[in-house]
């Protein structure tokens, strides 16, 4: 832990506001660049993304916080602001908003988007493609985000929802339903996992076990 201290921001516990205390904005002196970091990539890595999709879908993001500097996975809106991550810290800057990524067509009415409540599991499905070609992506960047979405998935003749087996995941698939008409429940298929990436993460992890019983019975 200590080789990271001064890097990742980590949660305290809550105290009661100073009176007439102003609020310092939550992220300052925000710089922005490829992302490279090797603890970055090694987190993403132990994920399940590799380093060459997590650098082409991300940014690195370096900014200081209560007066410290750490730094982040960054992912960008359709607005300017930032999704950012790191092993110990998930957070936002603003405007929050969705992330429209046009892979193929444009939403023309023939067309398929794939819905994702967040952008680990939109890197998971890209990880789990392999380099196939995939269809147009909205990413909410929260379950709270969805009427800002309906409009943009109105746009399109098909939806696929890769959203979160619990109950926040079902409403909102269930509401995507009743606004878009034609949508995929794809959620049940990385079921008893709690969304793509822990399926993503199981399935890598089983991989490795059974590479290492058929080494174990070769030898």
């Amino acid at each position: 832990m200590k080789g990271i201290e001064g890097h990742f921001p980590v949660s305290t516990p809550a105290t009661a506001p100073r009176r007439a205390a102003a609020t310092p904005p939550a992220f300052e002196e925000l710089c922005v660049s490829p992302l490279r970091n090797t603890v970055l990539l090694d987190y993403l890595a132990k994920r399940g993304i590799p380093s060459g999709i997590a650098a082409r879908e991300c940014v690195e993001v370096h900014y200081r916080m209560r007066s410290k500097w750490y730094f982040g996975i960054g992912f960008g809106n359709r607005k300017g602001g930032l999704e950012i991550r790191n092993p110990y810290f998930k957070g936002s800057t603003s405007p929050k908003d969705i992330t429209h990524l046009r892979h193929g067509m444009q939403g023309d009415g023939k067309t398929t988007v794939l819905v994702f409540e967040g952008f680990m599991d939109y890197l998971s499905y890209l990880a789990l493609k392999q380099g196939k070609p995939v269809p147009d992506c909205v990413i909410l960047n929260s379950v709270g985000n969805l009427p800002g979405a309906l409009d943009v998935l109105k746009g399109y003749g098909h939806v696929c929802c890769f959203l979160d087996n619990d109950d926040a995941g079902r409403k909102t698939t269930e509401e995507i339903r009743q606004q878009c008409g034609s949508v995929t429940d794809k959620a049940a298929h990385y079921l008893p996992h709690k969304d793509l990436n822990e399926f993503l993460q199981h399935r890598l992890k089983k991989a490795v076990e059974t590479r290492a019983e058929q080494k174990q019975g070769s030898g």
